[in-house]
């Protein structure tokens, strides 16, 4: 087979810390912790800034009143995404720091619950992820805070 570029979405999300905690977000269908605000850039959006797209998915998954500063990118991953009676499509994300400002959360239909953790404390599990590289990329950013 002849080699060839791969063929990846693009997906930003934000890790919203909240004093000494992080948001943490469970989706509707999955038992996993595997979920952060944000999501992937839709077809119209190939020129819009960055900051626009994270605010677009972030208010669509926590809710018009949250308001938080965005800092730099922290960490990336690779996810491939399985669909029923489909090839999967597999989404390069990149998970920026988000310090929460204000206002209350209000999930979206995409998470049944959320948890504000605390990476010094919170034991992150291999159970809780659906691929090992998001795993060693979450285990590898919360153990700075293990030190």
């Amino acid at each position: 087979m002849k080699r060839d570029y791969g063929v990846f979405q693009v997906g930003l999300k934000i890790l919203l810390r909240k004093g000494s905690r992080v948001l943490l977000l469970r989706m509707n269908n999955d038992d996993q912790w595997l979920g952060l605000p944000g999501g992937r850039i839709d077809n119209v959006e190939y020129k819009a800034p960055l900051e626009r797209i994270i605010a677009r998915e972030v208010k669509e998954e926590l809710g018009p009143k949250v308001k938080y500063v965005l800092g730099r990118p922290l960490f990336h991953f690779r996810r491939a995404r399985r669909q029923k009676g489909a090839n999967p499509k597999f989404v390069f994300l990149v998970i920026y720091d988000a310090e929460w400002v204000a206002g209350e959360i209000k999930l979206s239909f995409e998470h049944s619950a959320y948890e504000w953790v605390d990476p010094r404390k919170y034991v992150l599990k291999r159970s809780d992820f659906g691929q090992d590289e998001e795993y060693r990329a979450f285990k590898k950013y919360f153990s700075q805070f293990h030190a």
